[in-house]
């Protein structure tokens, strides 16, 4: 007994059926429009993926500032942690620095010390 197969069509299959015998009965001038307007397409594809996709050149960009916001930040927050690590160290061994502090921030003075002030104008 024979088998049986069944042929299931596309529903595009018509209109690729169509477009094909139209390229391939039409002169060269059709021909040409459609390839060229079939590149335009894939260009303006090319295109539009690039302006907005994920791998797009504005977020390509706008990571890369981000970056370099972030590697600023970076450095600045170093810098905080290197001069509190020079504070830390003065305040444990440098007897000069904590009376400078005191003397300075706190406005201390020595017992039976006179401390003269100019007002400015």
């Amino acid at each position: 007994m024979p088998r049986r197969v069944s042929k299931n069509k596309s529903i595009f299959t018509p209109i690729a059926d169509n477009f094909l015998k139209k390229i391939s009965t039409s002169d060269k001038r059709v021909r040409r429009k459609i390839i060229k307007y079939g590149f335009w397409l894939v260009g303006l594809f090319f295109v539009y993926s690039m302006v907005s996709s994920t791998y797009g050149i504005k977020r390509i960009v706008t990571l890369q500032l981000e970056k370099n916001t972030l590697i600023d930040i970076n450095r600045q927050e170093y810098v905080k942690l290197v001069d509190g690590q020079q504070i830390k160290n003065l305040l444990l061994h440098d007897d000069d620095y904590i009376e400078y502090i005191a003397r300075t921030r706190y406005h201390m003075v020595f017992p039976g010390e006179t401390i003269y002030r100019y007002q400015g104008q």
